[in-house]
């Protein structure tokens, strides 16, 4: 048998054990608690981290769109390079000509159309505008295209202006063949038509194909049913 003081002391170191083991698992609770807040505050470093590189990306991309906003404004309002710049004097500097051809053109248009009885040449069928109403162009693109419209709609103008007149005196087509012709060319006689010039060129002094042609299209206005 086991004596008491042998009893006593197993008791003892007994007691000691389980007080050891209760601190153990103490310490390994705290020991994971904080385990757990150090991987916590990591984490949340982290995202910290990721949240500043993420705002500061977005802030770096924001004054790159800005940036580049501003530079298409600028653009936009004022499109042009160095070499445009340059010649705009030739380019704008044809207005003087141009304006001085149109109020001749004009006048003889007006005055000896009358004195041959060539209908004259309707500006509204030649004289178009509208490009600049389109909203994708910018502020001098639209002037551009304006300024662009008014000479080849006058050259378009002139053109029909002198093949009229063409017909009226030499309504006579070419030995070569001509890649570009106005309106009245094809109705010309051909080239070695000797024995028909005469007649056929009396009959296209008449107009009267153009003058019809014409009222057609201002039928071509009547509101349809």
């Amino acid at each position: 048998m086991i004596n008491k003081p042998k009893q006593e002391l197993l008791a003892r170191l007994k007691k000691i054990q389980e007080s050891l083991n209760k601190t153990k698992d103490i310490e390994m609770k705290k020991l994971a608690a904080f385990g757990d807040e150090i991987s916590s505050a990591f984490e949340k470093a982290l995202s910290a981290i990721d949240a500043k590189t993420n705002v500061f990306t977005e802030l770096k991309n924001q004054r790159a769109k800005l940036k580049k906003w501003r530079l298409n404004w600028l653009k936009s309002f004022f499109p042009i390079n160095f070499r445009y710049l340059l010649s705009m004097p030739f380019i704008y500097g044809m207005i003087i000509p141009g304006v001085f051809f149109h109020i001749c053109l004009e006048i003889y248009h007006r005055v000896a159309f009358r004195f041959y009885g060539i209908p004259r040449v309707r500006a509204r069928d030649y004289f178009v505008y509208d490009r600049h109403l389109l909203p994708y162009l910018n502020w001098i693109e639209k002037v551009n295209c304006v300024y662009c419209s008014y000479f080849n709609n006058l050259l378009r103008f002139a053109t029909e202006v002198a093949g009229r007149t063409e017909r009226y005196w030499c309504p006579i087509k070419y030995a070569h063949r001509m890649q570009k012709t106005h309106s009245q060319y094809n109705k010309f006689v051909d080239y070695l038509d000797a024995p028909h010039f005469r007649e056929k060129w009396k009959e296209l002094r008449n107009f009267s194909d153009i003058r019809e042609e014409e009222n057609n299209k201002n039928c071509d206005f009547t509101p349809k049913k």
